[in-house]
């Protein structure tokens, strides 16, 4: 701000004076670069560590939340939060130092007038308070516009999430592609596309508006103000002056309205996600510790129940209720018909999903708010779905590797991959490849319970025998509980216990199975 004052000294004094102030001048010109640089360096900063602490919080906030609240949440919402909405913020926050910068200039050009005219300083301030009301109300329009914007960009990316999941199905039929391009991805688009533009207009407008609003003031101050209020040619020129160099900060400020306004509607919608972290979250770092909260044993359901709602308002769909034991040590096989209830059943053993009623025991001990974390880290799952990591994320040392690589050749994947510094080097394989590989994780993980969600549906005769027949009593033998769910009847007499589920319900036990030797692999070198 001393810059202004020295220029608009300098133009009032002439020549002359010129000499006795071009050292302080060239020095405040490199003070004000370097504090302008040094500052916007910190901020800069500041903002990108806060970006780095939205990205990781988001992330474990998504993954503490319970499984059914993140279901309901919808994938596409969850990846426009950690993509759409977290680059938004990212924009936002980078323009918050200039910002600062610019707000401070303002500031300081606002005091710069209080000492030329006190008079003249509140006429300035109450014209540009009246000029900010003036606007306020179509800024209020470019804001609910963005926010309708922010909403539409859910639906876009559940479009997204079509085109890549759905690309087969759209491949093989033009007309559903054609249907597709055309009447959800254009329209989604479409409206995204107006919102936008209806709020750029309107944000561009606004700053039009405001630029013509302070070249109206100067036009007042230089040929009204020296007429009617007798202002010396000091604080005339000066107040000229400074509105002039006032133009640039304020410019820049309405500007980058859109980019704030965008950054806003990005954290309202990560906060009306609602996603609530569990209590022991921190003990899913700790498996040591999670172990120690609840002792492997027995697995017991006594009266659990489960319901899923639906948008008819019906009550939705109800499981149980199921009371079952399994003994330590002993393969339980889940077959029954689609529908029947069957993930959910292993889904509420998994502690996945919480029971609306009744109880889940381990060892004895009841799993309840406070161990619910900790009773997760006994198990070893592989989904239907099974997604595969890269890394053997937790595993990377060299005892578990070794135990990974031996795994990776019985199932004959070592000529698929390989294991280099704890990270498989693809995961581009078959479904079946991928289905071995997620059983390769899990038995390296060598934890006390294991549920394998219909692992051999997608694998040829040689791998379901092997699973079946070796690997089954291989945990076995090892001491392992095993809960299997599957519809290979040929293989059914090779459980302890077998259950059938139909419409929610436990239809019965089935007669049990035949004693087998374990022969697969390692036995329980791993134990």
């Amino acid at each position: 701000m001393w810059l202004l004052a020295f220029i608009t000294h300098a133009l009032e004094g002439g020549k002359d004076d010129l000499s006795d102030i071009a050292v302080a001048f060239f020095a405040l010109c490199f003070v004000s670069l370097a504090s302008s640089l040094v500052s916007i360096m910190l901020l800069s900063r500041i903002a990108q560590e806060n970006l780095f602490n939205l990205r990781l919080w988001l992330a474990s906030r998504i993954l503490a939340a319970p499984l059914r609240e993140a279901q309901m949440l919808g994938e596409h919402r969850m990846m426009a939060a950690l993509t759409s909405d977290v680059d938004s913020v990212v924009n936002a926050q980078e323009i918050l130092p200039a910002l600062l910068i610019e707000g401070s200039k303002v500031v300081a050009v606002f005091a710069y007038l209080w000492t030329l005219s006190p008079g003249l300083f509140a006429f300035v301030s109450a014209f540009i308070a009246s000029s900010f009301l003036a606007v306020r109300a179509p800024q209020s329009w470019g804001w609910r516009w963005l926010e309708r914007a922010r909403s539409s960009e859910n639906t876009i990316f559940r479009h997204f999430r079509a085109v890549t999941d759905g690309g087969k199905e759209l491949r093989m039929n033009a007309r559903r592609r054609r249907a597709f391009l055309e009447q959800d991805l254009r329209a989604a688009a479409g409206v995204l596309k107006t919102q936008r533009l209806r709020a750029q207009a309107i944000f561009i407008f606004v700053e039009r508006a405001a630029e013509a609003l302070l070249y109206l003031l100067i036009g007042v101050i230089l040929f009204l103000v020296p007429r009617f209020y007798g202002l010396s040619l000091e604080a005339s020129t000066g107040f000229a002056v400074a509105m002039l160099y006032l133009g640039g900060p304020l410019s820049f400020i309405g500007g980058w309205l859109p980019k704030l306004g965008r950054g806003a509607a990005a954290l309202r919608n990560i906060e009306a996600m609602g996603l609530r972290l569990t209590k022991d979250t921190h003990d899913a770092d700790d498996e040591s510790r999670a172990l120690s909260q609840l002792r492997p044993g027995a697995l017991e359901l006594v009266g659990v129940t489960y319901r899923y709602d639906n948008e008819s308002g019906d009550g939705g769909c109800l499981i149980g209720p199921i009371s079952l034991r399994i003994p330590p040590g002993e393969i339980l096989f889940l077959t029954g018909g689609n529908g029947s209830g069957k993930t959910t059943l292993a889904l509420l053993m998994l502690g996945l999903l919480v029971p609306e009623a009744g109880e889940l025991r381990l060892g004895g001990q009841k799993v309840c708010d406070e161990n619910r974390e900790a009773y997760r880290q006994n198990f070893s799952a592989v989904f239907a779905d099974a997604y595969v990591f890269d890394p053997l994320l937790g595993y990377g040392e060299p005892p578990a590797q070794a135990r990974a690589e031996k795994m990776l050749t019985l199932l004959e994947l070592d000529g698929k991959l390989r294991i280099e510094e704890g990270r498989f080097s693809t995961t581009a394989l078959s479904r079946g490849e991928r289905k071995r590989l997620a059983l390769l994780t899990a038995y390296v993980e060598d934890r006390p319970l294991y549920l394998f969600d219909e692992w051999a549906a997608e694998q040829d005769p040689q791998f379901r025998d092997a699973f079946y027949r070796r690997l089954l009593p291989d945990l076995k033998a090892c001491g392992k509980t095993v809960v299997v769910i599957t519809h290979d009847d040929r293989y059914f007499h090779l459980a302890d216990h077998l259950i059938r589920m139909s419409a929610g319900q436990i239809d019965g036990p089935l007669p049990g199975a035949l004693e087998i030797q374990p022969s697969f692999g390692q036995r329980c070198e791993h134990a």
